[in-house]
């Protein structure tokens, strides 16, 4: 299976829309199975900031999920904590932020809970940080059973240069999504395969998207990775860090009802 393992999401033309429908053609015509799929950041703060307009992105997102399968929803959380009643059924977690938006509060007793309710599910977080926010979160959630994914090679989590501080965490990986060539073939040396996963991320563009999954397998491709490395990269990593193997969530979440 091929896995985007970077994927933005929303239905709202007043913030930011991709449709499922637009997602899985330009998935298909890149030769993808599915996606890692989250909310916009238009969604939880950009555009509109109430809970009620988060609350509606994600379950957008996983509503989009429950009706295709081999889409892998991730919760998008943000500085209010809330943790959903259905969090059961997302495979992860989506944590984000720029220097120029609002911070976390990592000393939140409600942040506490939402990274307790995390630790508990095993749920691996896509962290979009800061470089002393994505030190001090791989550090607190070390040994908790949640991998940290940290997207675009460390693009934005403090650039290419710094991600030597985490090639020796075994539960760090990297997406692919955007980044350089160079930065790519570097950590594919420093950490191997096994901890790097395909992504695109058709959110840094505005419509009409260009096919992100297209445009970025193309530049993996253009690597020469290896065969055995493959299969790794495109799929594999992400399944095994979402604990979802080879069935997909719609699978998994109709097995955990007894149906």
């Amino acid at each position: 299976m091929v896995i985007d393992a970077h994927v933005h999401l929303g239905g709202n033309r007043h913030t930011k829309c991709y449709p499922p429908e637009r997602m899985l053609a330009d998935l298909a015509e890149a030769g993808a199975d599915g996606a890692v799929v989250f909310a916009f950041p238009e969604d939880m703060y950009r555009k509109t900031d109430t809970p009620e307009a988060r609350a509606a992105a994600n379950e957008y997102v996983l509503e989009t999920s429950r009706r295709h399968p081999h889409l892998y929803p991730f919760y998008f959380v943000w500085t209010d904590y809330v943790i959903p009643d259905a969090l059961d059924e997302y495979c992860g977690v989506k944590w984000h932020r720029h220097h120029d938006g609002p911070r976390y509060d990592y000393a939140d007793p409600r942040c506490e809970r939402f990274i307790a309710a995390m630790a508990e599910r095993s749920l691996p977080v896509t962290l979009e940080e800061e470089f002393d926010e994505t030190v001090a979160f791989v550090e607190r959630v070390s040994g908790t059973g949640v991998t940290v994914i940290i997207p675009h090679m460390g693009m934005l989590n403090g650039g290419y240069g710094r991600m030597a501080r985490f090639f020796e965490s075994e539960h760090v990986c990297f997406d692919t999504s955007c980044a350089e060539p160079e930065a790519i073939e570097r950590v594919l040396s420093e950490v191997g395969p096994e901890r790097v996963l395909f992504g695109s991320d058709v959110s840094g563009t505005s419509e009409p998207f260009l096919n992100f999954p297209k445009v970025e397998r193309a530049k993996l491709e253009g690597l020469g990775i290896t065969p055995e490395s493959q299969p790794l990269i495109y799929g594999g990593n992400l399944l095994r860090v979402t604990g979802q193997g080879l069935a997909s969530p719609k699978e998994v979440s109709s097995s955990a009802r007894g149906s």
